[in-house]
């Protein structure tokens, strides 16, 4: 019997694999030269409240207004946000691989992401994930983030399969090691072509 009667889910987070990243040190800080602010003049501010921010009890305005705007700018709220979400690259190779493989192999795709209120829901639209996957399961709206085990138990409830009837995708190695100890077939995204020849290593047909 193939792999591909096994697996029943493939579960993929979004940046880092099928994307640009989200709200990440790297963005936080190009955010930070773009706008003349020195980074550390945010990142005490931004580590005390983006907990909050990312399970979903924060907005993204209420976050930025604590983080960037505790004292006078000579800019707004709204170049923050708008220069925020024109980062957001997808990655069209990734996607289209994603989704060959989906349907290639007649799995579901579920979406496990760290992603807060705003740039969730921007990402999902330019990215085109409403039509790629199944379902997703997104810190902001489940009030879980990675690395807590709930989330990824979360998923599996959903599509109810058990960890031995999925894979799971992401690009941080943290995070593909809670999986695989739950028992998720996990393994890390570190280029398209080494993903698409693991998914081969699996036995799954990628055309």
């Amino acid at each position: 019997m193939g792999s591909q009667y096994r697996y029943q889910v493939l579960y993929s987070d979004i940046g880092g694999v099928l994307g640009t990243n989200g709200w990440d040190a790297n963005l936080r800080h190009s955010a930070c030269a773009h706008f003349g602010i020195a980074p550390d003049e945010i990142e005490g501010r931004h580590q005390l409240v983006f907990d909050s921010y990312e399970r979903g009890y924060l907005s993204f305005e209420q976050y930025l207004r604590r983080v960037f705007f505790n004292k006078p700018r000579d800019f707004e709220l709204d170049d923050v946000r708008d220069y925020t979400y024109e980062q957001s690259i997808p990655w069209p190779q990734n996607i289209a691989l994603f989704r060959r493989v989906k349907e290639a192999n007649d799995l579901k795709l579920g979406l496990i992401s760290n992603e807060g209120a705003g740039i969730a829901q921007y990402r999902v639209g330019k990215f085109g994930l409403r039509h790629l996957a199944h379902f997703m399961v997104i810190s902001h709206f489940v009030h879980l983030r990675k690395p807590d085990p709930a989330i990824w138990q979360l998923a599996l409830d959903l599509a109810q399969v058990t960890p031995a009837e999925s894979i799971y995708v992401d690009d941080r190695e943290l995070f593909v090691n809670v999986a695989a100890d739950l028992g998720f077939t996990a393994f890390q995204h570190v280029s398209l072509e080494s993903t698409r020849e693991r998914f081969l290593q699996l036995g799954l047909a990628v055309e």
